[in-house]
């Protein structure tokens, strides 16, 4: 949305009161700002990370029953009321997000369903202190027209939370998350933790709703917070658009004022949300605001890129680059092995790879080439044998755990964050795992813009080395096939990292694309850059940068040496060509 449409908006919202003194109309206009805030916040789970809950009720339900209970049975004041209930359901949300998000997809839909009936099951229950299904009444209730601008003013504040996230480090790691966890993972970070992270600023947004719910109605019942209620707030995301700040506004006006218009088919609401669900999938698969800015406008909130100063790229320099090399190898790979239902896709894999200079990695297709990355990445576990970085024992550990220790890895298919910009990419790339406070991420914090500014000026001026400037602001997904590689690299090598893991850089490629892709990774290498290991068919390409070669057959070491020694090696020339009988 445009600054005038927003200011329409807020005008049109404020205005209200002026006009009227029906206190109908201010309820309903009120129920439309409870549903912005929910669905805000749902907005950074399902919109930003691209986790589905259907059980968002639950936490609502949590906020209401907190500023309730603490309203009438320990006197506090509404304000410091919900304040708590922000607090209570966001750790609730950290818990179950630790054990729901060990699934994804459906399951994960199963588990928050089963949370929200667990929720609605103990306010029915724990009479003593729900009040049973008779729920909690006498909650002090101000006046709906003074509470009316509260309500107004939390939904613009959960607004500007939204947007200030999805400008900050958080924001871009929540969208690589959703973009691919594994090209994430090879960037540092941890796409669980990211994931909980989200979840738990969503049920706090949920439970901040709720317990403006109570403080406006003066009483709440289990009735208000069933499994209806959490498709309700699903289907207003999806409704308005998904991942758009805008999204929830658009949804949530639709969704509230639509039932009121259709009061005579009250008793088929559910019958009439599933309706739209499958009409705004069919005609608005990207929601009310998707239609009407198309993507790649300025909805998509591109205001900053960064997250790190100088003193941090120093710590980055330790965890990272800056390796003087030295006559230890920097990685060693010894006799690994690894197989997939009783096929040896590694057999007794011996490799060392010194700290600087590209080293080669040939073979057929199926030799084990991507097999030895993914291990090497520690997206694999080798059965046996050892995986050593700098005489440091890797294998196990989490692929996140083993790019902080300074690896970094390009993939077959170029595996770039859609939703983000070229620049922004990049920006995930410097940042690392290093994202900050979520808090100050969410409310723009003055230290935080500071470093924003720094990191993208730091993106752009990598990009500019990989004459990728005049794309810097286009969607990443909207790249060539060519540039997509170029991005891929530019952002591994934005990590800094001592190791860098080329997989296929040249697959589909033209030989002009090619041409500069040597050019490149020649530069890098004579500029002293990282240590690299190139897993390539291009045999021209291998030959022209490699500095040395190992050649995989079936999962085995069949030769090693320099380019010219292994293009005569009649082990090699009998493993791609074969020999005559």
């Amino acid at each position: 949305m445009t600054w005038v449409a927003w200011g329409c908006l807020a005008a049109a919202a404020g205005s209200l009161p002026l006009f009227t003194a029906n206190t109908y109309y201010l309820y309903v206009a009120a129920s439309v700002g409870l549903l912005t805030i929910v669905t805000s916040g749902l907005n950074v789970l399902v919109g930003f990370t691209g986790q589905m809950s259907l059980g968002h009720a639950g936490f609502y339900a949590i906020g209401a029953y907190a500023a309730a209970v603490l309203t009438t049975r320990a006197g506090w004041s509404g304000w410091a009321a919900i304040l708590v209930a922000i607090l209570v359901a966001a750790l609730v949300g950290a818990g179950v997000a630790g054990a729901a998000l060990r699934v994804t997809g459906p399951y994960l839909a199963m588990v928050t369903i089963a949370f929200g009936i667990i929720v609605e099951g103990i306010l029915v229950e724990w009479v003593s202190v729900t009040g049973g299904p008779g729920g909690i009444f006498n909650i002090p209730k101000p006046s709906l027209h003074a509470f009316y601008w509260v309500i107004m003013g939390g939904a613009a504040v959960s607004l500007w939370l939204v947007a200030n996230l999805r400008r900050s480090a958080w924001g871009r790691a929540f969208l690589a998350v959703k973009g691919s966890d594994v090209a994430a993972e090879s960037l540092g970070l941890s796409a669980y933790y990211v994931r909980i992270m989200a979840f738990t600023v969503s049920a706090g947004f949920a439970g901040a709703a709720g317990g403006l719910f109570a403080l406006l109605n003066g009483y709440v019942s289990p009735d208000s917070f069933t499994l209806q209620t959490s498709i309700l707030f699903l289907l207003a995301l999806l409704f308005g658009g998904e991942g758009r700040v805008a999204g929830p506004v658009a949804g949530s006006i639709a969704l509230t004022l639509l039932p009121e218009f259709l009061t005579s088919l009250a008793d088929f609401r559910l019958i009439l949300y599933g309706g739209l669900l499958m009409c705004s999938i069919y005609w608005l698969p990207t929601g009310v605001i998707g239609a009407l800015t198309r993507r790649g406008d300025s909805d998509r909130d591109r205001d900053g890129d960064g997250d790190r100063d100088s003193d941090r790229d120093k710590d980055r320099d330790r965890e990272g680059g800056g390796d003087s090399g030295g006559g230890a190898p920097l990685l060693q790979v010894e006799k690994a092995s690894l197989a997939f239902g009783g096929v040896a896709a590694l057999s007794e894999v011996t490799l060392a790879v010194p700290a600087r200079g590209i080293q080669a990695v040939i073979g057929p297709n199926g030799a084990g080439k991507t097999t030895l990355l993914n291990a090497l990445s520690g997206f694999y576990v080798p059965d046996s044998g050892g995986i050593r970085l700098r005489e440091v024992p890797v294998a196990g550990r989490p692929p996140y755990a083993i790019a902080r220790l300074g690896v970094a890895r390009t993939f077959q298919t170029a595996q770039v964050f859609g939703d983000l910009s070229v620049a922004e990419n990049v920006a995930v790339g410097v940042a690392g795992p290093r994202l900050g406070s979520v808090v100050a991420a969410l409310v723009g914090a003055p230290w935080t813009r500071a470093a924003e500014a720094r990191l993208r000026r730091r993106a752009l001026a990598l990009l500019a080395e990989a004459g990728l400037t005049e794309w810097a602001e286009r969607p990443a997904d909207a790249l060539p096939a060519g540039l997509r590689r170029r991005l891929e690299i530019v952002r591994a090598l934005a990590r800094k990292p001592r190791l860098l893991l080329l997989d296929e850089p040249a697959a589909g490629l033209a030989p002009a694309e090619i041409a500069e892709l040597d050019a490149y990774l020649a530069r890098l290498r004579d500029t002293g850059g990282p240590a690299v290991v190139l897993v390539e068919h291009h045999m021209d390409l291998v030959m022209a940068v490699s500095d040395h070669i190992t050649v995989l057959d079936y999962g085995r070491v069949i030769a090693s040496g320099t380019p010219e020694a292994v293009r005569t090696n009649p082990a090699v020339i009998e493993a791609y060509l074969g020999v005559s009988e």
